[in-house]
Protein backbone atom coordinates (compact mmCIF):
# COMPACT_ATOMS: atom_id res chain seq x y z
CA UNK A 1 0.00 0.00 0.00
CA UNK A 2 2.86 2.56 0.76
CA UNK A 3 4.64 1.81 -1.90
CA UNK A 4 1.91 2.05 -4.32
CA UNK A 5 1.13 5.57 -2.65
CA UNK A 6 5.01 6.66 -3.03
CA UNK A 7 4.59 5.69 -6.45
CA UNK A 8 1.67 7.53 -7.26
CA UNK A 9 3.04 11.03 -5.06
CA UNK A 10 6.15 10.31 -7.69
CA UNK A 11 3.81 10.49 -10.58
CA UNK A 12 2.13 13.52 -9.94
CA UNK A 13 5.44 14.98 -9.12
CA UNK A 14 6.67 14.43 -12.40
CA UNK A 15 3.60 15.46 -14.40
CA UNK A 16 3.65 18.65 -12.44
CA UNK A 17 7.50 18.73 -13.10
CA UNK A 18 6.55 18.40 -16.72
CA UNK A 19 3.63 21.43 -16.80
CA UNK A 20 5.66 23.56 -15.11
CA UNK A 21 8.52 23.18 -17.82
CA UNK A 22 6.20 23.12 -20.18
CA UNK A 23 4.44 27.11 -18.96
CA UNK A 24 8.27 28.07 -18.76
CA UNK A 25 8.76 27.32 -22.27
CA UNK A 26 5.53 29.21 -23.65
CA UNK A 27 6.56 32.19 -21.66
CA UNK A 28 9.76 32.39 -23.19
CA UNK A 29 8.75 31.88 -26.71
CA UNK A 30 5.70 34.97 -25.38
CA UNK A 31 8.67 36.82 -24.04
CA UNK A 32 10.98 36.25 -27.25
CA UNK A 33 8.58 37.00 -29.93
CA UNK A 34 7.51 40.12 -27.69
CA UNK A 35 11.37 41.31 -28.21
CA UNK A 36 11.62 40.66 -31.62
CA UNK A 37 8.34 42.28 -32.58
CA UNK A 38 9.68 45.41 -30.14
CA UNK A 39 12.62 45.80 -31.97
CA UNK A 40 11.24 46.69 -35.62
CA UNK A 41 8.21 48.05 -34.58
CA UNK A 42 10.28 50.43 -32.50
CA UNK A 43 12.40 51.56 -35.57
CA UNK A 44 9.76 51.94 -37.73
CA UNK A 45 7.65 53.97 -35.58
CA UNK A 46 10.35 56.32 -34.65
CA UNK A 47 11.56 56.97 -38.72
CA UNK A 48 7.92 57.52 -39.77
CA UNK A 49 7.46 60.41 -37.17
CA UNK A 50 11.05 61.61 -37.73
CA UNK A 51 9.44 62.15 -41.75
CA UNK A 52 6.55 63.33 -40.61
CA UNK A 53 7.98 65.86 -38.03
CA UNK A 54 11.55 66.98 -39.14
CA UNK A 55 11.96 69.13 -42.05
CA UNK A 56 14.99 66.72 -43.94
CA UNK A 57 17.12 66.51 -46.96
CA UNK A 58 16.08 64.33 -50.18
CA UNK A 59 19.07 62.05 -48.88
CA UNK A 60 17.64 61.62 -45.08
CA UNK A 61 14.04 60.63 -46.50
CA UNK A 62 15.35 57.99 -48.66
CA UNK A 63 17.83 56.63 -45.63
CA UNK A 64 14.60 56.59 -43.32
CA UNK A 65 12.75 54.71 -45.80
CA UNK A 66 15.17 52.31 -46.26
CA UNK A 67 15.18 51.45 -42.88
CA UNK A 68 11.77 51.73 -42.33
CA UNK A 69 11.50 48.86 -45.30
CA UNK A 70 14.46 46.95 -43.45
CA UNK A 71 12.37 46.25 -40.86
CA UNK A 72 9.43 45.38 -42.39
CA UNK A 73 10.97 42.78 -43.91
CA UNK A 74 12.09 41.52 -40.71
CA UNK A 75 8.69 42.04 -39.53
CA UNK A 76 7.45 40.08 -42.88
CA UNK A 77 10.25 37.24 -41.88
CA UNK A 78 8.99 36.57 -38.73
CA UNK A 79 5.51 36.11 -39.63
CA UNK A 80 6.10 33.98 -42.46
CA UNK A 81 8.38 31.61 -40.17
CA UNK A 82 5.67 31.12 -37.75
CA UNK A 83 3.01 30.36 -40.20
CA UNK A 84 5.11 27.56 -42.02
CA UNK A 85 5.83 26.15 -38.20
CA UNK A 86 1.91 26.26 -37.52
CA UNK A 87 1.03 24.36 -40.76
CA UNK A 88 3.93 22.20 -40.31
CA UNK A 89 2.71 21.35 -36.68
CA UNK A 90 -0.91 20.78 -37.43
CA UNK A 91 -1.23 19.95 -40.96
CA UNK A 92 -0.44 16.48 -42.99
CA UNK A 93 2.44 17.08 -45.83
CA UNK A 94 2.80 15.17 -49.19
CA UNK A 95 5.25 12.60 -49.06
CA UNK A 96 6.79 11.07 -52.39
CA UNK A 97 9.79 9.28 -53.36
CA UNK A 98 12.74 12.03 -53.63
CA UNK A 99 15.75 11.06 -55.92
CA UNK A 100 18.45 12.32 -53.38
CA UNK A 101 20.88 12.80 -57.03
CA UNK A 102 18.03 15.53 -58.03
CA UNK A 103 17.55 16.80 -54.49
CA UNK A 104 20.86 17.94 -54.22
CA UNK A 105 21.41 18.99 -57.84
CA UNK A 106 18.36 21.92 -56.76
CA UNK A 107 19.86 22.62 -53.49
CA UNK A 108 23.79 22.77 -55.18
CA UNK A 109 22.17 25.21 -57.55
CA UNK A 110 20.22 27.57 -55.25
CA UNK A 111 23.18 28.03 -52.99
CA UNK A 112 26.55 28.20 -55.48
CA UNK A 113 26.16 32.22 -56.39
CA UNK A 114 25.95 32.83 -52.87
CA UNK A 115 28.46 31.09 -51.38
CA UNK A 116 31.12 31.45 -54.69
CA UNK A 117 31.38 34.70 -54.07
CA UNK A 118 32.09 34.52 -50.26
CA UNK A 119 34.69 31.38 -51.48
CA UNK A 120 33.17 28.71 -49.53
CA UNK A 121 33.56 25.50 -50.62
CA UNK A 122 30.13 22.82 -50.30
CA UNK A 123 30.82 19.49 -51.57
CA UNK A 124 27.59 17.29 -51.79
CA UNK A 125 28.39 13.18 -51.26
CA UNK A 126 25.16 11.04 -51.99
CA UNK A 127 25.19 7.18 -51.37
CA UNK A 128 21.50 7.30 -51.39
CA UNK A 129 19.32 6.35 -53.72
CA UNK A 130 16.11 7.81 -52.34
CA UNK A 131 14.20 9.16 -49.56
CA UNK A 132 10.24 9.86 -48.67
CA UNK A 133 9.31 13.47 -48.06
CA UNK A 134 8.35 16.54 -49.40
CA UNK A 135 10.45 18.17 -51.94
CA UNK A 136 9.71 21.74 -50.81
CA UNK A 137 10.35 20.91 -47.19
CA UNK A 138 13.21 19.51 -48.06
CA UNK A 139 14.67 21.57 -50.04
CA UNK A 140 13.96 24.33 -47.23
CA UNK A 141 15.65 22.22 -44.81
CA UNK A 142 19.02 21.36 -46.16
CA UNK A 143 19.38 25.16 -47.46
CA UNK A 144 18.52 26.49 -43.86
CA UNK A 145 21.28 24.12 -42.22
CA UNK A 146 23.60 24.83 -45.33
CA UNK A 147 23.22 28.83 -44.26
CA UNK A 148 23.72 28.05 -40.84
CA UNK A 149 27.02 26.27 -41.74
CA UNK A 150 28.16 29.25 -43.70
CA UNK A 151 27.42 31.60 -41.25
CA UNK A 152 29.73 29.65 -38.91
CA UNK A 153 32.60 29.30 -41.63
CA UNK A 154 35.25 32.01 -41.55
CA UNK A 155 36.48 33.05 -45.69
CA UNK A 156 37.01 29.87 -47.70
CA UNK A 157 35.64 27.69 -44.98
CA UNK A 158 34.08 24.25 -46.13
CA UNK A 159 30.87 22.29 -45.86
CA UNK A 160 30.39 18.80 -46.73
CA UNK A 161 26.41 17.45 -47.58
CA UNK A 162 26.35 14.10 -47.57
CA UNK A 163 23.69 11.34 -47.89
CA UNK A 164 24.69 8.00 -46.08
CA UNK A 165 22.83 4.65 -44.86
CA UNK A 166 24.13 4.22 -41.25
CA UNK A 167 23.51 1.28 -39.24
CA UNK A 168 20.33 0.61 -41.23
CA UNK A 169 18.91 4.03 -41.56
CA UNK A 170 19.15 6.65 -44.20
CA UNK A 171 21.07 9.58 -42.87
CA UNK A 172 21.61 13.46 -44.26
CA UNK A 173 24.54 15.71 -42.93
CA UNK A 174 25.71 18.58 -42.95
CA UNK A 175 28.95 19.20 -41.79
CA UNK A 176 31.25 22.09 -41.72
CA UNK A 177 34.72 23.43 -40.18
CA UNK A 178 33.56 26.62 -38.88
CA UNK A 179 33.58 28.00 -35.27
CA UNK A 180 31.50 25.68 -33.34
CA UNK A 181 29.28 25.91 -30.44
CA UNK A 182 29.12 25.01 -27.02
CA UNK A 183 27.35 22.31 -25.18
CA UNK A 184 24.99 25.05 -23.71
CA UNK A 185 24.40 26.44 -27.15
CA UNK A 186 24.04 22.37 -28.80
CA UNK A 187 20.98 22.34 -26.28
CA UNK A 188 18.56 25.53 -26.89
CA UNK A 189 19.53 26.47 -30.91
CA UNK A 190 16.27 24.62 -32.08
CA UNK A 191 14.19 26.86 -29.73
CA UNK A 192 12.43 29.38 -31.22
CA UNK A 193 13.85 32.63 -31.36
CA UNK A 194 17.16 31.40 -29.57
CA UNK A 195 20.36 33.19 -30.93
CA UNK A 196 23.31 31.68 -30.26
CA UNK A 197 25.09 34.83 -31.11
CA UNK A 198 23.04 37.91 -31.22
CA UNK A 199 24.53 40.31 -32.65
CA UNK A 200 24.79 38.19 -36.00
CA UNK A 201 21.58 37.16 -36.73
CA UNK A 202 20.37 40.48 -35.75
CA UNK A 203 23.07 41.85 -38.53
CA UNK A 204 21.46 39.00 -41.13
CA UNK A 205 17.58 40.31 -40.41
CA UNK A 206 17.29 36.79 -39.10
CA UNK A 207 14.79 36.17 -36.47
CA UNK A 208 16.30 33.03 -35.05
CA UNK A 209 13.53 30.71 -36.28
CA UNK A 210 15.69 28.74 -39.24
CA UNK A 211 16.88 25.76 -36.74
CA UNK A 212 13.37 25.88 -35.10
CA UNK A 213 11.86 25.07 -38.53
CA UNK A 214 14.03 22.74 -39.56
CA UNK A 215 13.39 20.63 -36.62
CA UNK A 216 9.53 20.66 -37.42
CA UNK A 217 10.42 19.61 -40.85
CA UNK A 218 11.96 16.75 -39.75
CA UNK A 219 9.99 15.50 -37.33
CA UNK A 220 7.13 15.91 -40.42
CA UNK A 221 9.11 13.37 -42.08
CA UNK A 222 9.50 11.05 -39.37
CA UNK A 223 13.21 12.16 -38.85
CA UNK A 224 15.29 13.29 -35.87
CA UNK A 225 17.78 16.58 -36.48
CA UNK A 226 20.29 16.69 -34.00
CA UNK A 227 23.70 18.48 -34.08
CA UNK A 228 27.32 17.33 -32.49
CA UNK A 229 29.87 20.19 -32.45
CA UNK A 230 32.74 21.83 -30.30
CA UNK A 231 34.18 25.46 -30.44
CA UNK A 232 36.42 25.45 -32.69
CA UNK A 233 36.32 21.76 -34.44
CA UNK A 234 33.04 22.75 -36.25
CA UNK A 235 29.34 21.53 -36.71
CA UNK A 236 27.78 18.44 -37.76
CA UNK A 237 23.95 18.69 -38.57
CA UNK A 238 22.05 15.23 -38.94
CA UNK A 239 18.87 14.13 -40.40
CA UNK A 240 18.55 10.59 -39.19
CA UNK A 241 15.43 8.96 -40.93
CA UNK A 242 13.57 6.46 -39.08
CA UNK A 243 11.00 5.27 -41.90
Amino acid sequence: MAQSFNHMAEEIQRQMTRLREEAEKKQQFVDNFAHELRTPLTAIYGYAEYMQKAVISEDDRLSALNYIMSESRRLQTVAFQLLELANLQNNQIAIEELKLMSLFDVVRKTIYVKYREKNIKIKFVNEIKTIRGDTYLMESLLINLIDNAAKACEESGSIVVSAVNEEGKKVIMVQDNGKGMSAETLVQITEPFYRADKSRNRNDGGAGLGLALCKQIALSHNAKLSFESKLGEGTTAKICFTT
